[in-house]
């Protein structure tokens, strides 16, 4: 849907939990020399300013990434899982922005990866357009990307399907559709088992909101995932992990379409992963305290 504009939402309670996610796993793949392949489904803008007029008037990042900085340097035992990923953002945070999910995979990217983003809304294109010809924002310790981005001005899922299988068949596939079309949950479930069937060494790692109205979509996407996940001559595990704010049946009828929380959902995840981020959901919800303004 071309209406969505994550100009809103960037920096908030569900982009943390994604992205502190996201950055494991990239950490994970550079643990070996040997290159690899991420594409992300759906790309958005990559980097987005805290200042915003759209990201000021909703406030969801004073409760997500603002929250998390000011009170870091506080906390006692952070989540090496954490750490790291707000060592990323700080360079950013820094000059009022934040780093989505594009910025952070280039800052993982060396000589021989193949990186591939797809996105098909025209200001979110051009935005990524401008982005790929500016410099990286990291600390010292990083070392420059070697290796360029392709962008693909395209519909997510079908070329998904065209990328898949790469080239290069160790790597990641990140899904992170907005979900405001119906059609999504269909869509995400059927281009996620083409991926598994077609690249069934990859890394998935879908995100999904939680939402009282869709619980059934959402229940039915999840489970067609994972089961689907145990076949074929390569099976594999998978988990969730949900940052849930609110108790669905607290929440008023007329809310009913608001996130009280989300989730990810990783097909064949890197070792440990499972553990680093339940350390890290508990760390967010009794030692943050994230919850709805």
């Amino acid at each position: 849907m071309l209406s969505y504009q994550h100009e809103y939402h960037a920096g908030n309670h569900a982009d943390i939990l994604k992205h502190i996610c996201l950055v494991r796993i990239l950490r994970s793949l550079c643990k070996k020399d040997k290159p690899f392949t991420i594409i992300d489904s759906h790309a958005g803008a990559g980097r987005f300013a805290l200042t915003d007029e759209r990201l000021l008037k909703t406030g969801e990042a004073d409760s997500g990434i603002k929250k998390i900085m000011n009170s870091a340097g506080r906390m006692k035992n952070l989540p090496e899982v954490i750490a790291d990923y707000l060592a990323l953002e700080k360079s950013y945070y820094d000059q009022d922005l934040y780093a989505g999910s594009v910025e952070l995979e280039r800052l993982f990217l060396r000589k021989g990866d193949r990186h591939f983003i797809i996105e098909k809304h025209p200001q979110a294109v051009a935005k990524l357009q401008m982005l790929l010809e500016m410099p990286l924002l990291r600390n010292e310790q990083e070392t420059p990307a070697e290796a360029k981005t392709i962008l693909c001005n395209a519909d997510s899922y079908e070329q998904l399907n065209a990328l898949t299988p790469p080239q290069i068949k160790r790597g990641l596939v990140l899904c992170d559709p907005s979900y405001e079309d119906d059609s999504d949950y269909n869509n995400v479930t059927n281009s996620l088992k083409m991926v598994r069937k077609k690249w069934n060494t990859a890394i998935i790692a879908l995100w999904y909101p939680l939402l009282a109205r869709r619980k059934n979509e959402t229940a039915q996407m999840l489970s067609a995932l994972e089961d689907y996940s145990k076949l074929g001559t390569m099976p594999c595990e998978s988990f969730r992990c949900e940052l849930t704010l609110m108790n669905p049946n607290d929440i008023p009828e007329e809310s009913k379409a608001h996130l009280h929380g989300s989730g990810m959902l990783i097909i064949n995840p890197p070792w440990h992963l499972k553990e680093e981020m339940t350390e890290a959901v508990e760390f967010l919800k009794t030692k943050c305290g994230f919850q709805f303004r």
